[in-house]
């Protein structure tokens, strides 16, 4: 039998480890002319990312022999995997692992089961326009949940705090100082985004991603919506308090200093 023909320079990696892993999503990782290799233990996972070095890893928290969250720290530990994207996959009861997850150096939490077009979204291959959130998901809104900015957000999967603003995923609902505020969906997802990267610099390309499935978007939208968002918030053109623009990259939400 002929030996399988090694993957081009150009293609990418996905080594997936998790056996709950929909043919679907294989399937779409491969349509888009990556390599995938799929496991289903921690530690077949760990030998599988050293012989093929994946540029995307997608690994499930409930893990045999190595959990999800040691495979994620073994993985930063590896000489030269410092750019791997590494997404952790949450099911409805593993919502407490995020933080720790992320802690140990995952790129992003995906809430199981997964959505294809968000999966592909996060490993940076296109999504073709399908659907990002057809329905709730188990993390609620936008299924994301990634790397804390700074110690003025809280680790809580379910309720994110930056200073006076709160935004409770499950209820789906936004305060202000303690005050509901009405926030109509894609906002929602839009400050849910950057309330999780709190403090730090998040493109405008990334955002379109994540909110819009799509960075093929004229981004004078993101404006609109940002404005919008900041006068909800309390916000005057004055005293942008909350939102900060940062000229040619993309929007910051500010973690207060006092």
């Amino acid at each position: 039998m002929p030996a399988a023909a090694a993957p081009t320079a150009a293609a990418a990696v996905v080594l997936v480890a998790d056996a709950e892993v929909d043919d679907t999503l294989v399937a779409a990782f491969a349509a888009r002319g990556a390599e995938v290799r799929v496991v289903g233990d921690g530690a077949l996972a760990l030998l599988e990312a050293g012989r093929l070095a994946p540029s995307v890893v997608l690994v499930g928290a409930n893990l045999p022999v190595v959990d999800g969250i040691g495979v994620v720290r073994a993985l930063r530990a590896m000489r030269g995997r410092g750019e791997v994207t590494i997404l952790l996959g949450l099911g409805p009861d593993d919502l407490a692992q995020a933080a720790d997850g992320l802690e140990a150096g995952a790129s992003a939490c995906v809430a199981k089961p997964y959505l294809v077009a968000e999966v592909l979204a996060l490993a940076g291959l296109p999504a073709d326009g399908l659907a990002t959130t057809p329905g709730a998901s188990a993390l609620g809104g936008p299924r994301l949940a990634a790397r804390p900015g700074g110690s003025g957000t809280e680790a809580d999967p379910e309720v994110l705090r930056v200073g006076a603003v709160s935004l409770d995923i499950g209820a789906h609902q936004v305060r202000v100082d303690g005050v509901p505020v009405a926030v109509p969906p894609r906002e929602f997802r839009l400050l849910r985004v950057l309330l999780e990267r709190a403090g730090r610099v998040v493109p405008r390309e990334s955002l379109l991603e994540l909110v819009w499935g799509t960075s093929q978007m004229d981004s004078n939208t993101l404006a609109v919506h940002v404005r919008r968002l900041r006068r909800r918030l309390g916000d005057t053109a004055e005293t942008p308090w909350s939102i900060e623009s940062v000229r040619g990259v993309g929007y910051r939400y500010r973690i207060p200093t006092s």
